[in-house]
């Protein structure tokens, strides 16, 4: 098959990506040297440096001094400066932040119903230890309120998610930091998580929907934001006027 020579940087940059993939090249496998990349693509070392180097930011090509080229683990930390970014500008930080709270929310709500009742004591364990964790303030109290999440998404089996939600808690925890509000103390936190255990252990994906919910709905009073736009979950009666 003949190669398309791409004709902007952008371009060479996906091409090289796309190289990886076809290759099946795993994380930490070494890359094809710069000048074999120029004959591949037919371009010049200066436009391969300059793809290489956008393919770096996004944690697809780690480049080793001294080494050479090698294929990135491509986490979700590349995404973390444009959402921090994003999120810090473009208009009122609060409505930003409110936004990504949100998608937070929407994400971590059916999470949570997922692992409801299915668990065999193992993650309401590690759940209601970080809940004591978070009992005393400091640095580890925020520790434990990130792996809390971490943990539902490991036990819904959805290792993306997991990477998304720590991505958004960390963006979230800086830019709430720049806004200067009111921080709910370290019982009121962990007697939040603490109803999203209890529900977990219930059995009822109702009860842990609503403990999430209750539990994001204190972050966005402190936000003073508005409520949460619930979307609406289709009934019985509903499904079946679709069907006709």
């Amino acid at each position: 098959m003949a190669v398309t020579r791409p004709k902007r940087s952008d371009e060479l940059a996906n091409a090289i990506a796309d190289l990886i993939i076809e290759r099946n090249l795993e994380p930490g496998a070494p890359l094809p040297a710069e000048n074999v990349l120029m004959a591949e693509f037919q371009v010049s070392r200066n436009s391969v440096r300059e793809s290489l180097k956008a393919l770096q930011a996004l944690g697809i090509v780690e480049i080793r001094h001294g080494y050479g080229m090698f294929v990135g683990s491509a986490n979700s930390a590349a995404l973390h400066p444009w959402l921090l970014f994003r999120t810090r500008s473009s208009g009122s930080s609060t409505e930003r932040l409110s936004e990504l709270l949100e998608v937070r929310e929407i994400l971590e709500t059916e999470l949570t119903r997922r692992v409801a009742g299915t668990d065999s004591g193992e993650l309401r364990q590690k759940l209601s230890g970080c809940v004591e964790r978070m009992r005393a303030d400091g640095q580890d109290a925020a520790t434990a309120d990130r792996e809390f999440h971490e943990h539902i998404c490991d036990a819904a089996g959805v290792p993306l998610a997991r990477e998304l939600v720590g991505l958004f808690w960390d963006v979230y925890r800086a830019v709430e930091t720049d806004l200067e509000t009111l921080i709910s103390s370290p019982a009121e936190t962990a007697a939040r998580h603490q109803a999203v255990v209890d529900a977990i252990g219930s059995g009822d994906a109702e009860q842990a929907e609503n403990a999430v919910h209750a539990h994001f709905g204190e972050v966005r009073d402190r936000l003073g934001t508005g409520p949460y736009r619930s979307p609406r979950r289709p009934t019985a009666t509903s499904l079946a006027d679709q069907a006709h």
